[in-house]
Protein backbone atom coordinates (compact mmCIF):
# COMPACT_ATOMS: atom_id res chain seq x y z
CA UNK A 1 0.00 0.00 0.00
CA UNK A 2 1.22 3.70 -0.89
CA UNK A 3 2.41 5.77 2.22
CA UNK A 4 0.22 9.36 1.64
CA UNK A 5 3.30 12.21 2.44
CA UNK A 6 3.25 15.44 3.64
CA UNK A 7 3.17 16.94 -0.23
CA UNK A 8 0.51 15.27 -1.49
CA UNK A 9 -1.86 16.11 1.23
CA UNK A 10 -1.02 19.57 0.91
CA UNK A 11 -1.73 18.90 -2.97
CA UNK A 12 -5.19 17.04 -2.07
CA UNK A 13 -6.14 19.89 0.71
CA UNK A 14 -5.58 22.60 -1.70
CA UNK A 15 -7.17 20.62 -4.98
CA UNK A 16 -10.34 19.64 -2.89
CA UNK A 17 -10.33 23.15 -0.93
CA UNK A 18 -14.35 24.13 -0.28
CA UNK A 19 -15.82 27.75 -1.80
CA UNK A 20 -17.53 29.56 0.87
CA UNK A 21 -21.24 31.47 0.16
CA UNK A 22 -21.55 33.53 2.94
CA UNK A 23 -23.66 36.72 4.07
CA UNK A 24 -21.32 39.90 3.55
CA UNK A 25 -18.60 40.28 6.62
CA UNK A 26 -20.17 44.45 6.93
CA UNK A 27 -20.46 46.15 10.16
CA UNK A 28 -22.86 48.46 8.79
CA UNK A 29 -25.37 45.27 8.34
CA UNK A 30 -27.28 43.60 11.13
CA UNK A 31 -25.81 41.51 13.40
CA UNK A 32 -26.65 37.73 11.74
CA UNK A 33 -28.94 36.64 14.73
CA UNK A 34 -31.47 39.59 13.91
CA UNK A 35 -34.08 38.49 12.38
CA UNK A 36 -34.28 41.19 9.36
CA UNK A 37 -33.61 41.08 5.50
CA UNK A 38 -30.15 43.15 5.73
CA UNK A 39 -27.45 40.97 7.75
CA UNK A 40 -24.12 40.25 7.61
CA UNK A 41 -22.31 36.79 9.57
CA UNK A 42 -18.93 36.35 11.00
CA UNK A 43 -16.18 34.91 8.21
CA UNK A 44 -13.70 31.87 9.45
CA UNK A 45 -10.90 33.59 10.11
CA UNK A 46 -8.75 31.05 11.21
CA UNK A 47 -7.82 31.71 15.50
CA UNK A 48 -6.45 34.89 15.55
CA UNK A 49 -9.20 37.17 15.85
CA UNK A 50 -10.33 34.87 18.71
CA UNK A 51 -6.66 34.81 20.46
CA UNK A 52 -6.08 38.62 20.47
CA UNK A 53 -8.07 39.89 23.02
CA UNK A 54 -8.63 36.71 25.00
CA UNK A 55 -7.27 35.12 28.35
CA UNK A 56 -7.12 31.55 29.50
CA UNK A 57 -8.96 31.02 32.47
CA UNK A 58 -9.33 27.77 34.29
CA UNK A 59 -13.13 28.19 35.14
CA UNK A 60 -14.36 29.16 38.42
CA UNK A 61 -15.69 25.53 39.88
CA UNK A 62 -12.32 24.46 38.98
CA UNK A 63 -10.80 27.22 40.63
CA UNK A 64 -13.13 27.04 43.72
CA UNK A 65 -12.22 23.42 43.99
CA UNK A 66 -8.02 24.33 43.99
CA UNK A 67 -9.09 27.61 46.55
CA UNK A 68 -7.17 29.35 43.82
CA UNK A 69 -9.30 32.79 45.09
CA UNK A 70 -6.59 34.93 42.81
CA UNK A 71 -7.77 32.75 39.81
CA UNK A 72 -11.56 33.52 40.52
CA UNK A 73 -11.40 37.21 40.82
CA UNK A 74 -8.21 38.50 39.89
CA UNK A 75 -8.03 38.90 36.12
CA UNK A 76 -4.25 39.85 36.01
CA UNK A 77 -3.62 35.70 37.11
CA UNK A 78 -5.05 34.71 33.72
CA UNK A 79 -2.68 34.18 30.80
CA UNK A 80 -2.81 35.84 27.82
CA UNK A 81 -4.37 33.34 24.65
CA UNK A 82 -1.04 32.85 23.08
CA UNK A 83 0.19 29.45 21.59
CA UNK A 84 2.38 28.64 23.85
CA UNK A 85 -0.10 28.62 26.55
CA UNK A 86 -2.58 27.04 24.59
CA UNK A 87 0.04 24.22 24.04
CA UNK A 88 0.96 24.21 27.90
CA UNK A 89 -2.73 24.13 29.33
CA UNK A 90 -4.00 20.82 30.53
CA UNK A 91 -6.87 21.07 32.00
CA UNK A 92 -10.15 20.75 30.43
CA UNK A 93 -12.09 23.27 32.51
CA UNK A 94 -9.76 26.11 30.24
CA UNK A 95 -11.53 27.86 28.59
CA UNK A 96 -10.92 31.17 26.56
CA UNK A 97 -12.35 34.12 27.58
CA UNK A 98 -13.41 37.05 24.97
CA UNK A 99 -15.62 39.28 27.18
CA UNK A 100 -16.15 37.93 30.53
CA UNK A 101 -19.18 37.36 31.05
CA UNK A 102 -21.06 33.92 31.42
CA UNK A 103 -23.83 35.02 28.79
CA UNK A 104 -21.98 37.28 25.93
CA UNK A 105 -23.55 40.14 24.62
CA UNK A 106 -23.91 39.53 20.74
CA UNK A 107 -24.29 43.43 20.06
CA UNK A 108 -21.10 43.93 21.57
CA UNK A 109 -19.01 40.69 19.80
CA UNK A 110 -20.13 42.49 16.36
CA UNK A 111 -18.71 45.53 17.30
CA UNK A 112 -15.51 43.98 18.93
CA UNK A 113 -15.04 41.66 16.01
CA UNK A 114 -14.84 44.65 13.27
CA UNK A 115 -12.35 46.18 16.36
CA UNK A 116 -10.14 43.21 15.56
CA UNK A 117 -10.51 43.22 11.68
CA UNK A 118 -9.70 46.88 11.70
CA UNK A 119 -8.67 48.54 7.87
CA UNK A 120 -6.18 45.46 7.28
CA UNK A 121 -8.04 42.13 6.84
CA UNK A 122 -5.49 40.36 5.42
CA UNK A 123 -3.68 40.34 8.63
CA UNK A 124 -6.16 37.62 9.17
CA UNK A 125 -7.42 36.65 5.69
CA UNK A 126 -10.61 34.02 5.48
CA UNK A 127 -8.82 30.85 6.15
CA UNK A 128 -9.52 26.93 6.64
CA UNK A 129 -7.90 24.09 8.22
CA UNK A 130 -7.47 21.11 6.28
CA UNK A 131 -6.90 17.24 7.72
CA UNK A 132 -6.09 15.06 5.53
CA UNK A 133 -6.10 11.11 6.67
CA UNK A 134 -5.77 7.72 5.51
CA UNK A 135 -8.67 4.87 6.55
CA UNK A 136 -5.82 2.79 8.04
CA UNK A 137 -5.08 6.15 10.12
CA UNK A 138 -8.63 6.58 11.33
CA UNK A 139 -8.65 2.93 12.55
CA UNK A 140 -5.47 3.59 14.17
CA UNK A 141 -6.74 6.62 15.91
CA UNK A 142 -10.26 4.64 16.90
CA UNK A 143 -7.76 1.81 18.11
CA UNK A 144 -5.87 4.55 20.46
CA UNK A 145 -9.11 6.09 21.49
CA UNK A 146 -10.90 3.37 22.81
CA UNK A 147 -13.39 4.36 20.15
CA UNK A 148 -15.78 1.11 19.14
CA UNK A 149 -16.63 0.38 15.83
CA UNK A 150 -19.25 -1.90 14.07
CA UNK A 151 -17.93 -4.41 11.36
CA UNK A 152 -19.57 -2.57 8.76
CA UNK A 153 -18.71 0.98 9.82
CA UNK A 154 -16.99 1.83 6.18
CA UNK A 155 -18.73 5.26 5.59
CA UNK A 156 -21.54 4.53 3.83
CA UNK A 157 -22.87 4.91 1.27
CA UNK A 158 -19.46 6.53 -0.50
CA UNK A 159 -18.19 2.69 0.78
CA UNK A 160 -18.94 -0.47 0.06
CA UNK A 161 -17.69 -3.01 2.93
CA UNK A 162 -16.31 -4.91 -0.04
CA UNK A 163 -14.88 -1.71 -1.83
CA UNK A 164 -13.06 0.11 1.34
CA UNK A 165 -9.37 0.07 1.45
CA UNK A 166 -6.86 1.14 3.78
CA UNK A 167 -5.89 3.92 1.61
CA UNK A 168 -9.14 5.28 1.11
CA UNK A 169 -8.96 9.76 1.89
CA UNK A 170 -10.48 11.98 4.11
CA UNK A 171 -10.08 15.56 3.78
CA UNK A 172 -11.52 17.37 6.70
CA UNK A 173 -12.19 21.27 6.87
CA UNK A 174 -12.54 23.19 9.82
CA UNK A 175 -13.41 26.74 9.89
CA UNK A 176 -13.57 28.59 13.09
CA UNK A 177 -15.58 31.89 14.13
CA UNK A 178 -15.17 34.48 16.10
CA UNK A 179 -18.78 34.07 17.15
CA UNK A 180 -21.68 32.37 17.08
CA UNK A 181 -25.20 34.55 17.14
CA UNK A 182 -28.13 32.52 16.11
CA UNK A 183 -30.80 31.03 18.83
CA UNK A 184 -28.30 30.92 21.09
CA UNK A 185 -25.17 32.76 21.47
CA UNK A 186 -21.90 32.21 22.57
CA UNK A 187 -18.01 33.21 22.25
CA UNK A 188 -16.14 30.78 19.34
CA UNK A 189 -17.57 28.30 16.96
CA UNK A 190 -16.40 25.54 15.14
CA UNK A 191 -17.75 24.33 11.99
CA UNK A 192 -16.63 21.92 9.08
CA UNK A 193 -17.02 19.42 6.11
CA UNK A 194 -15.89 16.28 5.17
CA UNK A 195 -14.42 15.10 1.03
CA UNK A 196 -14.27 11.33 0.78
CA UNK A 197 -11.48 10.27 -1.88
CA UNK A 198 -10.54 6.74 -2.80
CA UNK A 199 -7.24 5.85 -5.51
CA UNK A 200 -7.49 5.33 -9.05
CA UNK A 201 -5.26 4.26 -11.63
CA UNK A 202 -4.21 8.04 -11.91
CA UNK A 203 -4.57 9.35 -8.65
CA UNK A 204 -7.87 9.71 -6.13
CA UNK A 205 -11.01 10.69 -7.04
CA UNK A 206 -13.73 12.08 -5.09
CA UNK A 207 -16.64 9.95 -4.16
CA UNK A 208 -18.95 12.03 -1.86
CA UNK A 209 -19.36 14.68 0.83
CA UNK A 210 -20.28 14.85 4.71
CA UNK A 211 -21.40 18.83 5.51
CA UNK A 212 -21.55 19.47 9.11
CA UNK A 213 -25.02 21.58 10.73
CA UNK A 214 -24.26 21.92 14.70
CA UNK A 215 -24.46 17.91 16.12
CA UNK A 216 -25.57 15.84 12.98
CA UNK A 217 -24.66 17.00 9.15
CA UNK A 218 -26.23 15.83 5.52
CA UNK A 219 -24.49 14.24 2.65
CA UNK A 220 -24.18 13.41 -0.55
CA UNK A 221 -22.66 11.71 -3.10
CA UNK A 222 -19.88 13.50 -5.18
CA UNK A 223 -22.30 13.33 -8.33
CA UNK A 224 -24.48 16.02 -6.25
CA UNK A 225 -22.61 18.30 -4.85
CA UNK A 226 -22.60 21.80 -6.13
CA UNK A 227 -18.80 22.82 -7.18
CA UNK A 228 -16.29 25.10 -9.07
CA UNK A 229 -14.16 22.31 -10.55
CA UNK A 230 -13.06 20.18 -7.89
CA UNK A 231 -14.25 22.79 -5.30
CA UNK A 232 -17.24 22.27 -3.59
CA UNK A 233 -19.78 24.58 -2.49
CA UNK A 234 -20.14 25.05 1.35
CA UNK A 235 -23.37 27.52 1.82
CA UNK A 236 -22.88 28.82 5.60
CA UNK A 237 -25.80 29.62 7.81
CA UNK A 238 -26.37 32.87 8.88
CA UNK A 239 -24.75 33.10 12.29
CA UNK A 240 -24.84 29.49 13.40
CA UNK A 241 -22.11 28.64 10.73
CA UNK A 242 -23.57 25.46 9.83
CA UNK A 243 -22.56 24.04 6.58
CA UNK A 244 -25.83 23.16 3.82
CA UNK A 245 -25.03 21.73 0.12
CA UNK A 246 -27.06 24.19 -1.48
CA UNK A 247 -29.39 27.39 -1.14
CA UNK A 248 -33.22 27.59 -0.44
CA UNK A 249 -34.63 30.43 -0.13
CA UNK A 250 -37.24 30.00 3.04
CA UNK A 251 -34.11 28.53 4.64
CA UNK A 252 -33.54 24.92 6.50
CA UNK A 253 -35.90 23.89 9.62
CA UNK A 254 -33.53 22.06 12.28
CA UNK A 255 -34.10 20.35 15.22
CA UNK A 256 -32.07 20.90 18.43
CA UNK A 257 -31.39 18.89 21.33
CA UNK A 258 -31.58 21.46 24.16
CA UNK A 259 -33.81 24.33 25.98
CA UNK A 260 -33.15 27.21 24.34
CA UNK A 261 -34.11 30.24 26.68
CA UNK A 262 -35.34 33.15 24.19
CA UNK A 263 -34.66 35.98 26.31
CA UNK A 264 -31.32 35.55 27.01
CA UNK A 265 -30.50 33.51 23.34
CA UNK A 266 -28.99 30.91 25.74
CA UNK A 267 -28.99 26.87 24.55
CA UNK A 268 -29.41 24.62 28.07
CA UNK A 269 -28.11 21.07 28.58
CA UNK A 270 -31.08 19.74 29.25
CA UNK A 271 -33.25 17.02 27.35
CA UNK A 272 -35.58 19.05 25.34
CA UNK A 273 -35.89 20.15 21.31
CA UNK A 274 -36.34 23.12 19.57
CA UNK A 275 -36.86 24.38 16.44
CA UNK A 276 -34.75 27.11 14.21
CA UNK A 277 -34.26 28.17 10.70
CA UNK A 278 -31.16 28.07 9.10
CA UNK A 279 -30.48 30.89 6.42
CA UNK A 280 -28.10 30.76 4.10
CA UNK A 281 -26.97 33.29 1.62
CA UNK A 282 -27.53 33.02 -2.38
CA UNK A 283 -24.68 32.56 -4.66
CA UNK A 284 -26.20 35.18 -7.58
CA UNK A 285 -26.14 37.72 -4.59
CA UNK A 286 -23.19 36.84 -2.77
CA UNK A 287 -19.86 35.09 -5.28
CA UNK A 288 -18.54 32.30 -3.31
CA UNK A 289 -15.04 33.19 -1.69
CA UNK A 290 -11.89 31.19 -1.83
CA UNK A 291 -10.13 30.68 1.46
CA UNK A 292 -6.70 29.81 2.48
CA UNK A 293 -5.84 26.87 3.13
CA UNK A 294 -3.46 25.63 6.03
CA UNK A 295 -2.87 21.50 6.08
CA UNK A 296 -2.57 20.79 9.76
CA UNK A 297 0.48 18.55 10.45
CA UNK A 298 -1.79 15.58 11.75
CA UNK A 299 -1.67 12.68 11.84
CA UNK A 300 2.15 13.56 10.02
CA UNK A 301 3.42 16.91 9.13
CA UNK A 302 6.11 18.55 7.30
CA UNK A 303 9.98 17.06 7.44
CA UNK A 304 11.25 20.30 8.05
CA UNK A 305 11.03 20.47 11.72
CA UNK A 306 10.83 24.42 11.20
CA UNK A 307 7.90 24.38 8.87
CA UNK A 308 5.60 26.85 9.78
CA UNK A 309 2.62 24.00 9.85
CA UNK A 310 3.93 22.91 13.01
CA UNK A 311 2.49 25.73 15.07
CA UNK A 312 -1.02 24.21 14.44
CA UNK A 313 0.12 21.72 16.96
CA UNK A 314 0.10 23.94 19.44
CA UNK A 315 -3.43 25.11 19.44
CA UNK A 316 -4.90 21.67 18.52
CA UNK A 317 -3.60 20.24 21.42
CA UNK A 318 -5.37 23.09 23.91
CA UNK A 319 -7.96 20.56 25.40
CA UNK A 320 -10.31 24.06 26.91
CA UNK A 321 -13.62 25.42 25.12
CA UNK A 322 -12.68 27.78 22.67
CA UNK A 323 -14.83 31.04 24.44
CA UNK A 324 -16.45 31.19 27.93
CA UNK A 325 -18.62 28.72 29.67
CA UNK A 326 -22.51 29.77 30.00
CA UNK A 327 -24.01 29.23 33.77
CA UNK A 328 -20.69 27.50 35.00
CA UNK A 329 -21.58 24.28 32.33
CA UNK A 330 -25.41 23.97 32.62
CA UNK A 331 -25.47 26.44 28.89
CA UNK A 332 -23.56 25.39 25.86
CA UNK A 333 -20.58 28.04 25.83
CA UNK A 334 -17.98 27.87 23.82
CA UNK A 335 -17.29 24.70 21.92
CA UNK A 336 -14.32 22.53 22.06
CA UNK A 337 -11.46 22.67 19.34
CA UNK A 338 -11.46 19.85 16.69
CA UNK A 339 -9.12 17.58 18.04
CA UNK A 340 -11.70 17.21 21.07
CA UNK A 341 -15.16 16.09 19.18
CA UNK A 342 -14.38 12.42 19.55
CA UNK A 343 -15.07 9.74 16.72
CA UNK A 344 -15.67 13.17 14.51
CA UNK A 345 -12.44 13.79 14.26
CA UNK A 346 -10.48 10.31 14.78
CA UNK A 347 -12.72 8.75 12.11
CA UNK A 348 -14.98 10.98 9.77
CA UNK A 349 -15.58 7.90 7.77
CA UNK A 350 -17.77 6.21 10.77
CA UNK A 351 -18.92 9.89 11.78
CA UNK A 352 -20.07 10.60 8.48
CA UNK A 353 -22.00 7.34 8.46
CA UNK A 354 -23.21 7.50 12.04
CA UNK A 355 -24.82 11.28 12.15
CA UNK A 356 -24.82 12.62 8.49
CA UNK A 357 -28.02 11.67 6.88
CA UNK A 358 -29.00 11.41 2.84
CA UNK A 359 -29.65 15.25 1.84
CA UNK A 360 -33.48 15.48 1.42
CA UNK A 361 -33.15 17.77 -0.91
CA UNK A 362 -31.77 15.21 -3.55
CA UNK A 363 -32.47 11.82 -2.18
Amino acid sequence: MTTLGWDERVKLAQQYAPYLVLFPEDKNLARPGKEVDQIGDYHPRGIGPLLERSTIYPGFWYSLKELNFAEIFNRTKRRPATLDNLAASHNPNDQLLLFGPSIPNPDRAWQAYFEILGDDRDRYPLTTYARVQTRLEALAACEREKISLGADEVGRPFFKPNTAREDDVSLQYWFCYYFDDWANVHEGDWEGISIFLQRNESGYEAIGAGYYAHETGTRRHWTEVERIGDHPLAFIAAGSHATYFQYVPEGYFTTIPALIIPILNVKLRINASSTRVDRVANEQAYPPLEPRVETLPDPIGPTNPNDPAWQHKKWLSFPGMWGTRIFSGLGYGGPTGPAYKGVKWHNPFTWVERNCGPDYLVY
